[in-house]
């Protein structure tokens, strides 16, 4: 969200429109590559405190939001922006509606949400994940409330971080099912796999030769998706 190479970046000097002319270029950078209908996730998890651009002030955020779009839009109008949060009360902003940029800066509500943080091994931890604060339920209302679709940009089978659920094929066909109860509702959706998970779904070895440490809700998830 913010540019790289730029002494004092801050989500203020977005907002004040410091930063307008990278936007500007960016979009016709990816518009001349024939990427102008691209999704872009813009200040990802930004309810967390793991990035740059966390939005503990959350009116910079909002202001650096409209002005990204706006100059984007200017030179590739038909990309499509999602506001993607991280799921359930997370230490950077506690209440991530503040950081609303409005309606119509914004094509989709995202939620990343993962099996951990509670692991959804057992169906009270399942219903945390879904009817908890600022659980998918939430934002899949907030969504509907805005006219806007729900995106699941990233989810999956943890075996790193707090609390994982590690090789846990039930949460593979609770998300399938939340997915398949509110399939009009949701944009897209997307198993987010790689080395910081360590819940990847390949077959044998994957990721520089290390076999899947997830096999049997890799099987589930290849069985029933």
């Amino acid at each position: 969200m913010l540019p790289e190479g730029v002494r004092g970046v801050s989500l203020q000097a977005c907002a004040a429109g410091a930063y307008d002319s990278h936007w500007r270029q960016f979009g016709a950078t990816i518009a001349s590559y024939g990427l102008g209908k691209s999704i872009v996730r813009l200040g990802w998890e930004f309810n967390g405190n793991w990035y740059a651009w966390k939005a503990t002030n959350p009116a910079a955020f909002a202001g650096c939001w409209r002005h990204v779009v706006t100059a984007a839009r200017a030179t590739a109008p038909n990309l499509r922006w999602d506001w993607n949060v991280n799921r359930g009360a997370s230490p950077g902003l506690a209440d991530p509606t503040r950081a609303w940029p409005g309606n119509a800066y914004v094509t989709t509500v995202g939620v990343d949400s993962y099996d951990m943080w509670p692991a959804a091994t057992s169906h009270a931890n399942w219903q945390k994940q879904l009817n908890g604060p600022q659980g998918l339920n939430y934002w899949l209302t907030f969504a509907k409330n805005h006219g806007k679709q729900l995106a699941i940009p990233e989810w999956g089978n943890m075996t790193t971080g707090s609390n994982p659920g590690r090789d846990n094929p039930a949460y593979v066909n609770d998300m399938l099912a939340f997915f398949k109860a509110h399939a009009h509702s949701i944009a897209y959706e997307s198993a987010f796999q790689g080395p910081s998970t360590g819940g990847n779904y390949g077959n044998g070895t994957t990721y520089g030769g290390t076999a899947t440490r997830v096999p049997h809700a890799a099987a589930t998830y290849k069985a029933d998706f």
